[in-house]
């Protein structure tokens, strides 16, 4: 464990981060936080009446001395993702930090979601990612930095009446461990990592609210989301839980498995070996791809 008396304290002076998603809950207490350390920070969220979530952010950011500007476009197109970055690289001339965190819920079983609730919940979580990720990730690219932080669930273990949000979380996650696999193939100084929050937003259910009390605070999130955009930390293709001031990494394993290692694999040899081939003992947590290959040849191959 790093002594935290040596180490200086997590500063964003000079940094640009974007936000989605930051009127309200999650997004607002990353949007304080970076401002507070430091950021110039481009708040996203959609318009209201008479003004937008994200403008009430940024005169909370400006009225504290920070620097904030506000767009309201939507991450679930490929224009409004890219109009976002480009909010940010107009006013303040680059991206450092992105956090995705807009969301959207609606809550059916899988044979009854109309097909638009599954569209607007992939556009926005999945795609969103996605639409606003493409653009921060060329100039992160071209200048050979940055520090990216998407939104998943722990609906990433399936969750009832859920499917479509459930499917779309644990996309996020493939997503993250891709983009931290392409810079470290390209060597580049950029993270990516994939942030699993518990907090008491309005779309937290009440009896957690109550259970939890204070300890559900979105500021809980925010800590640990501003250590994933710091300089200080060079974890990347992770996830992390947080919330009600716990962390925990989360992570895809496989087991060893058992190999025929003769051909044709019948199903009869897969009936009579396949607890083995599921025996958790010894589990490995692949890199990325290539690894988890090398993982099968091993076994495999000798």
């Amino acid at each position: 464990m790093p002594d935290s008396a040596m180490m200086p304290g997590i500063d964003f002076t000079g940094r640009v981060a974007v936000v989605t998603g930051a009127g309200r809950g999650l997004g607002r207490a990353y949007a304080l936080l970076l401002a507070a350390r430091g950021a110039a920070v481009v708040v996203n969220d959609l318009p209201g009446e008479p003004t937008s979530a994200a403008d009430e952010v940024v005169a909370e950011i400006v009225a504290a001395g920070g620097r904030g500007v506000a767009v309201t476009d939507s991450v679930a197109t490929p224009e409004g993702g890219a109009a976002i970055v480009h909010r940010a690289l107009d006013v303040f001339g680059r991206v450092d930090l992105l956090v995705h965190n807009a969301g959207v819920v609606s809550a059916s079983t899988f044979a009854d979601q109309p097909m638009e609730q599954v569209h607007e919940v992939l556009g926005v979580h999945l795609l969103g990612a996605w639409h606003v990720g493409q653009p921060a990730w060329r100039d992160m690219e071209k200048r050979g930095y940055g520090r990216i932080v998407l939104t998943t669930s722990m609906a990433q273990f399936g969750h009832f009446r859920q499917p479509a949000y459930a499917a779309a979380k644990t996309g996020v996650i493939g997503l993250v461990k891709s983009l931290a696999h392409e810079a470290r193939t390209k060597g580049l100084d950029i993270t990516a990592n994939a942030i699993a929050p518990l907090a008491g937003t309005r779309l937290a259910r009440p009896e957690a609210k109550e259970l939890w009390g204070d300890l559900m605070s979105p500021d809980n999130v925010a800590g640990v989301v501003a250590y994933l955009l710091s300089e200080q930390c060079q974890v990347s293709g992770q996830v992390v839980h947080a919330g009600g001031s716990h962390v925990a990494h989360g992570f895809l394993a496989q087991t060893r498995g058992w190999a025929a290692r003769a051909t044709p694999l019948t199903p009869e040899q897969v009936r009579d070996h396949f607890a083995q081939a599921c025996d958790p003992a010894g589990y490995e947590t692949p890199a990325d791809a290539n690894d988890q290959m090398r993982i099968v040849e091993r076994t495999v191959l000798g």
